[in-house]
């Protein structure tokens, strides 16, 4: 591990990971917090390197301290499933891979997001380059697995994140000074930006980019490497930003850009996280049909990647986003009218990760226009249990209950929204009417009072 002030978050990840592991060893790059007793309390290894606007220095220095067989790299905002150490231990007794890609779960804005990365390594077989957005390094093959890593990172305070891209922002961009044709620093720049919201710095970046790169600088210097790889990946982010900025024509015209480049050179299988990207794309565009067409050419593309995954060393975005083509899937069937198609695919989107809410209310929607109010109720319960139920859920459940004449049901979840929003009359009045109906005549009077400003 490398950390600095980690205070948070250590206690966790160090709790996580102790049955684990036979060492743990922290390198801190300046911590003035008690990060550092933290990790000594959990009998860490504890030593000290000069922050240098480097993650592969620091992250280098630690695996020259390590003395296992295998190094597990993990960092302190993340957490390992205690239930997978099972599958950690045996996935190291093998000797035909030298590098092991786990499932990590992270937590952003729309709920929990699945990506895969190769993060246990024998030592001797892996390092890392770049400063920041660092890329693993392993020689020889990586075997897939299912262990999973929870990460926290990105779900902070908006002060907190706002630090943290800003941290990110000025090292990216550093490491283009020093070098104007690193690819992936571009790619993660243009990132970057769009994690953020910042989708016209994405694509003028993109643009930027696109202007140093061309096709021919990559293909002279061998089709199938890298480089080209972080070119399309560049492309891809970049129609990314045009998507979220709603410029969906010059989204499609770089897709199919990219996708022109890979077949003019015969690469193959098709890039997935382009052929995604245009999913999506005619799916904000409305045209059902289309959309439908590239997330089932995405899903079938994506059964090739997962059992070749051992010998792709070159980066796969959406290689864990079965559960959001599903819900794309169930979304078009259901503007389609194929009403039980659209539940079929939304329910294997939910099955696939439980913690993401679009296809909840997807499905929702579904049951309500096929007048299935009791399963819609349910559907927006288990968000609940869950864990991921946001205000509009609670709107929603409040009001279905209504619709069934469950007044009691309905009044914790709308008071529950009144609390959120306490200046919204309309919710009020649902409560008020609610005492009403059930013969509380003075809760139903103040309500009505409130709601009318007296």
């Amino acid at each position: 591990m490398i950390v600095k002030n980690e205070e948070e978050f250590l206690p966790t990840c160090l709790n996580s990971i102790k049955d684990a592991v036979d060492e743990i060893i922290v390198v801190d790059t300046g911590s003035a917090d008690d990060t550092i007793t933290i990790a000594r309390n959990f009998g860490a290894k504890v030593y000290h390197h000069p922050w240098n606007d480097s993650f592969s220095e620091a992250r280098n220095l630690s695996i020259n301290y390590a003395s296992g067989d295998w190094i597990f790299q993990i960092d302190a905002d993340e957490e390992l499933e205690k239930s997978d150490i099972p599958k950690l231990r045996d996935a190291i007794t093998t000797n035909n891979y030298d590098g092991i890609i786990i499932a990590i779960h992270s937590t952003i804005k729309d709920g929990i997001h699945k990506f895969y990365h190769p993060r246990i390594f024998r030592r001797g077989k892996g390092f890392y380059k770049d400063i920041i957005h660092e890329q693993t390094i392993i020689e020889g093959e990586r075997l897939p697995t299912e262990i999973r890593l929870y990460h926290h990172g990105y779900n902070l305070d908006e002060k907190r994140m706002q630090i943290k891209w800003q941290r990110t922002t000025h090292l990216l961009k550093k490491q283009i000074a020093q070098n104007k044709h690193d690819s992936f620093a571009w790619f993660n720049l243009i990132r970057n930006y769009r994690m953020q919201d910042l989708f016209q710095n994405g694509i003028d970046a993109g643009e930027e980019a696109l202007k140093i790169f061309t096709s021919d600088y990559f293909s002279k210097q061998g089709g199938t490497n890298g480089h080209l790889h972080h070119y399309v990946m560049i492309i891809y982010e970049t129609a990314n930003c045009c998507l979220h900025n709603n410029n969906f024509l010059k989204a499609k015209d770089l897709c199919r850009f990219a996708l022109s480049i890979l077949a003019e050179l015969k690469i193959k299988p098709e890039n997935i996280d382009i052929i995604y990207t245009l999913a999506c794309i005619y799916l904000k565009e409305e045209d059902y049909r289309k959309a439908i067409d590239y997330f089932e050419r995405f899903l079938s593309s994506r059964e090739w990647y997962l059992k070749n995954m051992h010998n792709i060393s070159l980066m796969v975005d959406t290689l864990g986003y079965d559960y959001t083509a599903y819900n794309g899937l169930g979304y078009c069937f259901g503007k389609l009218g194929q009403l039980q198609t659209a539940i079929n695919y939304l329910q294997k989107a939910i099955a696939s990760n439980t913690k993401y809410l679009t296809p909840y209310k997807n499905l929702v929607l579904c049951y309500l226009n096929d007048g299935n109010l009791a399963e819609a109720t349910n559907t927006l319960l288990k968000t609940i249990t869950e864990g991921i139920a946001d205000d509009e859920t609670l709107l929603y459940l409040g009001e279905l209950y209504i619709k069934q004449e469950a007044y009691e049901k309905a009044i914790p979840y709308l008071e529950a929204y009144l609390k959120i929003y306490p200046e919204n009359k309309d919710t009020l009045l649902n409560i008020a009417r609610c005492y009403e109906k059930l013969g509380h005549w003075e809760a139903a009077l103040v309500g009505y009072k409130s709601a009318l400003g007296q």
